[in-house]
């Protein structure tokens, strides 16, 4: 029993801790402010005080608002005099010391020591100890309908001075103004007031200990309730203990958000976490909203110097739930990450443009002020901070007329672009290397002596390209570690192909096996294998009318593959038809590159396998090391490589990586070999008819420095790396049914 009396709960030092805790600035109909009451405050509290112990406290009404739940519904909301929520927080601090020793554990929401993350581990407890159908409930208008008589009634059977409970009964009959017009307040607790919380679990105390002694699993969160069972037999009866327990306490108007669920197989979101099967994420309607609330904050906020403040608490809120509970590398992480980038560079061109700041220095220095929430190495930080920085000074830039500056500016920014990328790449191609590690550097060795260093910071990527290399098991570690590719290619008579690469193991995910195993039985499959055709064939064509402009003689084929291309989506419904298809388009195109190769150089048609000739052999070389980059890109997405949706499964070789590289062929390598061939580039074979040791390494600069240069790709300058980056997680937003997959189509 609660045995304090109404003198020992209102004392001045409380009811002075409870002013104290009052934070929120809305003003009820008194009018009267925090900034005004404080500056009478002693006088304010002891009137107070004497009303209350004179039995003459009378509630203000309050003042009636409907605040919006983003669903496209409203919450109604009562404001509060300033006295009456000081009230209410005295009542809430005392009265909440005894009911939390009363409450059951498997209630969360309002408590102590409690929150939704121990919420959402309640959940994942029961999921793993079988119990995986849940049902989940939402009492509707919980808040509003709560019985005045039934709420007093266990409130008389707890506390023992009535005055207590004449003050409770005041504050739950207290009507409000909407406007000019009274609204009373026969049933239901008014969401704002402070003791509204407290009361609310109260109501529903005995409703938790019913479904514990009836030996039914659950998780409360204020309203919103799910059951757990280990079979479908089991949780109706805990449904229907469930729904007549509410029936006897006038709660009987509950509406069932979801139907019974088995959560491996289905899956079900609580709390705004999406949970399937043992995977989590951020629920879609919740994910979206942070991401909507994220880009106004961003833009909204003023000044510029202020956005790292706020974006700061943000962020924090969203560390304290939401992100504890996906993993770093999860896809919406990445969503997340391109959502800062666009907003962040949104504002640094706005800003630019008004002139506030002028200067990347300037904003450079508020943008390092920024706690990213992503899994960001030093170097990676700062990179994307240089991202956001050239993004909006791009956007700046596109606005004016300044061209021949702009031109200049890129010319020089793919300069350096290429220099990096080329830089971050070790490329081994001589027999008898050794790769080793010293302290922070990648060491090559050969006949014991250093011949190359790379800071470990600085690589990005392993390319071993002939035999008789070795490497050290620290090497390997820290490229598992630092999340560095290492990539093998033969050079065997037969063919030149990437044979094996090395990941980290952190990458698989079972949940995608599952999905694009799943997604093969469907339409969708082909709609995907459609995708990958429909951008190889478009940056084909598009390659050729770049061509076009410079050489002629072209029109014939691009205007065949322009009318196969109209007749795809009619005619296609199998993907052994699409492939034939791909087929006839590939064989114009390669028709049309012949007639501009220089005519030096004997080249009449597409070779792979077996390829003697100086272009396809260096084409071959450059699809080796392509390959590598989207192979690697699909592991760090999460896919599942050996299942494709496009060629053929082959449960030895990842056939998506297959899928994804056809429609970056043309972009990065047909274009950076045959320009490399036309412009005389020195490439040779040997008495072998393969490439030669300088001609490789020449073919590997080159298309390095392609992957890592700047094109523009939806209205924003990428790198194209970054680009294959983008468009493997973007088909694992598809395969999750989170959006449809677009292929990339470059800007020649």
């Amino acid at each position: 029993m609660f045995t304090l009396t109404l003198e020992e709960i209102f004392t001045m030092k409380a009811l002075k801790d409870a002013f104290g805790e009052i934070s929120s600035k809305a003003v009820g109909l008194d009018g009267v402010s925090l900034s005004l009451y404080k500056e009478n405050l002693e006088e304010n509290l002891q009137a107070l005080q004497h009303e209350l112990i004179l039995n003459r406290f009378q509630p203000e009404p309050l003042k009636h608002v409907e605040v919006d739940k983003g669903d496209g519904t409203t919450r109604p909301i009562g404001i509060g005099a300033l006295d009456d929520k000081i009230v209410q927080k005295t009542l809430a601090f005392s009265l909440g010391d005894y009911f939390e020793t009363h409450f059951n554990d498997k209630s969360y929401g309002y408590r102590r020591k409690k929150s939704t993350l121990n919420a959402i581990a309640r959940v994942k407890d029961f999921i793993n100890r079988g119990q995986v159908y849940i049902l989940r409930s939402d009492i509707e208008n919980f808040f509003e309908t709560i019985n005045h008589e039934r709420l007093l009634r266990i409130l008389a059977s707890k506390i023992e001075d009535a005055r207590l409970l004449n003050i409770i009964s005041l504050l739950l009959a207290n009507g409000s103004f909407e406007r000019y017009r009274y609204l009373d307040h026969a049933e239901g607790i008014h969401q704002g007031d402070p003791l509204s919380p407290l009361l609310s679990n109260i109501y529903l105390n005995e409703l938790d200990w019913f479904l514990d002694e009836q030996d039914v699993d659950f998780v409360r969160y204020v309203d919103d309730l799910a059951l757990f069972a280990h079979s479908p037999k089991a949780l109706t009866k805990a449904q229907d203990l469930f729904l007549s327990y509410l029936e006897s306490i006038s709660l009987g108007t509950n509406t069932l958000k979801t139907k019974k669920l088995h959560v491996i197989k289905d899956g079900f979101t609580y709390l705004g976490v999406r949970f399937d099967g043992y995977d989590l994420s951020i629920a879609k309607e919740k994910f979206d909203a942070s991401l909507y609330r994220l880009h106004e904050l961003i833009k909204k906020t003023s000044p510029f110097e202020m956005v790292p403040t706020h974006l700061n608490q943000y962020i924090q809120g969203l560390q304290n739930y939401y992100l504890q509970l996906i993993d770093l590398k999860h896809p919406q992480m990445k969503l997340l990450e391109d959502a800062m980038l666009l907003a962040l560079s949104s504002r640094v061109a706005k800003e630019k443009k008004r002139g506030s700041i002028t200067t990347k220095g300037a904003f450079r220095k508020d943008l390092q002020e920024i706690d990213f929430p992503f899994d960001f190495s030093k170097t990676e930080r700062k990179d994307f901070i240089e991202r956001i920085i050239a993004r909006a000074f791009e956007a700046f830039l596109a606005t004016k007329s300044y061209k021949k500056a702009k031109k200049s500016a890129v010319k020089t920014k793919q300069k350096y672009a290429k220099k990096f990328a080329t830089e971050s790449t070790i490329f081994v191609n001589e027999p008898g290397v050794y790769l080793g590690v010293s302290k922070n550097t990648i060491i090559l060795k050969h006949k014991g002596r250093v011949v190359y260093k790379v800071p470990k910071m600085q690589c990005e990527r392993i390319i071993i390209a002939n035999k008789g290399i070795s490497l050290s098991s620290n090497v390997i570690a820290l490229c598992a570690k630092l999340n560095i590719a290492i990539d093998f290619i033969s050079l065997s008579n037969r063919v030149t192909a990437p044979y094996a690469s090395i990941f980290t193991a952190n990458h698989s995910y079972a949940k995608m096996t599952i999905l694009q195993e799943a997604l093969l039985q469907t339409p969708e499959a082909l709609r995907l294998a459609k995708s990958f055709i429909k951008g190889k064939t478009k940056n084909q064509l598009n390659y050729l009318k770049l061509l076009q402009r410079h050489h002629g003689d072209l029109e014939k084929e691009i205007a065949q593959i322009e009318r196969k291309m109209r007749r795809m989506p009619k005619l296609i419904d199998d993907v052994n038809v699409l492939m034939g298809y791909e087929g006839q388009v590939a064989l114009l195109y390669w028709q049309a590159l012949a007639k501009v190769v220089d005519t030096k150089v004997d080249f009449t048609h597409r070779h792979t396998y077996g390829a003697t000739d100086l272009v396809n052999s260096a084409l071959n070389y450059g699809y080796a090391i392509l390959y590598g980059r989207v192979h690697f890109h699909a592991v760090k997405a999460g896919l599942s490589v050996n299942i494709s949706f496009l060629h053929a499964l082959d449960g030895n070789k990842p056939t998506l990586v297959y899928d994804l590289i056809e429609e970056f062929r043309a972009f990065v390598v047909d274009r950076t070999i045959f320009s490399m061939i036309n412009n005389k580039e020195p490439l040779k074979l040997n008495d072998k008819q393969r490439l030669d040791l300088k001609s490789r390494q020449l073919i590997a600069k080159n298309v390095l420095e392609k992957l890592g240069s700047y094109t523009k790709h939806k209205k924003a300058s990428k790198k194209i790396d970054n680009i294959i980056a983008d468009q493997a997680y973007m088909l694992v937003r598809d395969i999750e049914g989170l959006t449809k997959y677009k292929p990339f189509v470059g800007k020649y």
